[in-house]
């Protein structure tokens, strides 16, 4: 019986092109899935319940059908699943695999939250019937940084973003810590220069003396630019953020503005 291994991340931070990676390193030896089942992980509802039973029927069955896939593919192969959506699924997830592996796969908050305004979330939706995209609200039942209920109307998408990013990245930081499996916790910007991979691939269980990620392209399905555009200086008024973004390893503010203008802004 194999176990799985899940990356654990915001988002926006290259699941797409780690799981192209990890795909090609693999071959026949693992099912490498993208967000298999994309939203229907329903990640804040997740975050407020132990299991998918505690949801209404039509939210769980879709969770609950997938963790049933898992459990067949593990009888013959490797499971590797990567994409945002299941990360307030992964305690349920660990109770499910307790010898599960985890890739906490973490990237500079300033980029991460503006590559999210380009995917239009927290903006003004572009039809007045549509309703407006969030990841996730401090109104949300399980948030940990309820403080920002307060001041969530004032906040720029931007902002918004960030905040997402710090409730993410918290629960990995508390997981990694007392979640009681193999946890390796890896930045996106290492992985990118070929920094790390063959950590990765050791910890993954790949027999691949292949170093796949050096040099690889950028793996992008939603690459978009945003009109919404805020001062990326804006994280200094956040101190949570801050804190976690070091407790990560990143300076949270060493960016450069123009290079983040020419990337994600409408020229």
């Amino acid at each position: 019986m194999y176990e799985p291994l899940f990356v654990f991340s915001t988002g926006r931070c290259g699941t797409q092109w780690l799981a192209d990676v990890l795909a090609r390193a693999c071959g026949d030896l693992a099912v490498v899935a993208h967000e298999p089942i994309d939203s229907d992980y329903a990640p804040r509802e997740m975050l407020g319940v132990a299991a998918p039973h505690e949801l209404e029927p039509e939210l769980a069955e879709p969770i609950l059908e997938h963790v049933a896939f898992i459990e067949e593919t593990l009888a013959t192969r490797a499971y590797i699943e990567c994409g945002h959506p299941l990360w307030s699924s992964l305690p349920y997830l660990l109770t499910r695999f307790p010898r599960a592996r985890v890739v906490h796969l973490v990237r500079h908050p300033v980029p991460t939250a503006l590559s999210w305004i380009t995917q239009s979330v927290y903006t003004p939706p572009l039809a007045p019937h549509w309703p407006e995209k969030i990841l996730l609200s401090p109104f949300d039942a399980g948030v940990r940084f309820v403080e920002y209920r307060e001041r969530w109307d004032s906040l720029t998408p931007y902002e918004k973003a960030l905040y997402y990013w710090l409730e993410v990245n918290a629960l990995g930081l508390r997981l990694e810590e007392n979640a009681g499996v193999s946890w390796l916790r890896i930045r996106l910007e290492d992985l990118v220069r070929g920094r790390g991979i063959e950590k990765l691939f050791a910890f993954s269980g790949i027999e691949s003396a292949a170093t796949e990620g050096e040099g690889a392209s950028e793996v992008d399905a939603f690459h978009f630019v945003t009109a919404f555009w805020s001062d990326p200086r804006l994280i200094e008024r956040h101190p949570e953020v801050l804190a976690t973004a070091r407790a990560l390893g990143y300076d949270p503010l060493a960016f450069d503005e123009a290079k983040l203008r020419d990337r994600y802004a409408v020229r």
